[in-house]
């Protein structure tokens, strides 16, 4: 592929790689358009641009493009001649694909809509446009020692601010008011923003898996469980940790063992080759074996980069083998509606012996505040 001769950056690498996965499709041009964000991480991705519009085609040649909005931005951030839309942008996408002499342009399907789809065979006739599932998702779900950098970042931003508002922690505050000064925190202290809405959940709210912080006010002798992240440089973290204000009832505590030891039963089972099903059922089986199997409803992990969930799924279902370079979840967790629910969640990054933990936020034991 021709970029004409310019230094070889880790944006060129991975489109590079994309090439050469399309094009035993035997297409002629890959075509990824991001409108209002939604391709936006795969977009990021493949060139460094952070805009909400901007079209990557690849061919023999690469070009983007993008509108009046984003040129001078894409012109710093985009290691690729960028061209600007004006008035409507299919007609010109269009021209572009047949300049290259392009006839079977291959798209992504998972986040291409049916009515993007329709419209671009409507625009490209003569074109024949060719579904390829997820194939830059699939680069995605290996990581690079670089990647891998950037999510320790921001694991250690996340685990940073944790510390901090648990020093500030009180009965009476309220969940909303908690995830907003942690929030805040974050993006003074550098953080691009959250990877996520932060979850912080009291008493019998910490039950519902993705609950969203309420106006609930934090009682004494009640956990809050804390699901929260940070987004570095376009990458997220994901750390769950559970404490109790005040003593807490002995069921807790018990509870908090078991999971703790799923956690870590998950970690140990990670490794290059392991199957997504088998990881998960190691974790599985413990709070299976302590009777609480029914109260484990969610899968145990998956992937995390510049999305907080992507490949591999760690689960009963999964499809995924782990390979060297996969960064995923472990997070087990165990869920009595309308009392408590605790769940631990780490950050690994697989390789070939093993699970190399990204988060070291201390879980040895329930901490009471």
């Amino acid at each position: 592929m021709n970029y004409n001769g310019q230094a070889m950056s880790e944006y060129h690498e991975r489109r590079q790689r994309l090439w050469q996965k399309v094009r035993a499709h035997e297409v002629d041009a890959f075509l990824l358009v991001n409108v209002e964000g939604s391709e936006q991480p795969n977009l990021r991705y493949l060139t460094g641009f952070t805009g909400t519009f901007g079209v990557l085609i690849l061919g023999e040649e690469a070009l983007f493009l993008t509108d009046s909005r984003y040129t001078e931005q894409a012109q710093h951030q985009v290691d690729l001649p960028v061209g600007e839309v004006r008035g409507r942008w299919l007609p010109m996408v269009m021209e572009k694909i047949r300049a290259l002499g392009a006839k079977r342009v291959g798209i992504g399907s998972t986040r291409t809509t049916l009515y993007l789809f329709e419209e671009l065979r409507k625009a490209g006739e003569g074109l024949e446009f060719v579904s390829l599932g997820a194939p830059v998702e699939e680069l995605r779900r290996v990581k690079t020692s670089a990647e891998v950098r950037k999510v320790k970042e921001a694991v250690e931003l996340t685990e940073a601010g944790l510390k901090w508002i648990l020093t500030e922690l009180r009965p009476g505050m309220s969940e909303h008011q908690v995830a907003l000064e942690l929030e805040f925190w974050y993006r003074k202290e550098g953080a691009d923003d959250v990877a996520f809405d932060l979850i912080i959940a009291g008493g019998p709210h910490s039950a519902m898996p993705h609950y969203r912080a309420g106006n609930t006010a934090l009682r004494k002798g009640e956990v809050v469980l804390f699901d929260i992240g940070a987004r570095v440089d376009g990458y997220c973290a994901d750390l769950t940790r559970v404490v109790a204000l005040g003593k807490p009832d002995p069921q807790v505590e018990a509870v908090y063992k078991i999971v703790l030891s799923a956690n870590e039963a998950g970690i140990r089972a990670i490794e290059a080759g392991a199957s997504g099903i088998d990881v998960d059922a190691a974790a599985r089986k413990i709070i299976e074996e302590a009777g609480l199997g029914e109260k484990f409803g969610h899968g145990l992990g998956h992937g995390v980069g510049m999305e907080v969930h992507e490949a591999p799924r760690l689960s009963p279902i999964s499809e995924d083998t782990l390979v060297p370079g996969n960064l995923v979840t472990v997070e087990p967790g165990v869920y009595f509606p309308g009392k408590f629910g605790i769940r631990i969640e780490d950050l690994v990054v697989v390789s070939e012996d093993g699970a190399q933990p990204l988060s070291s936020f201390p879980k040895e034991e329930l901490v009471v505040i």
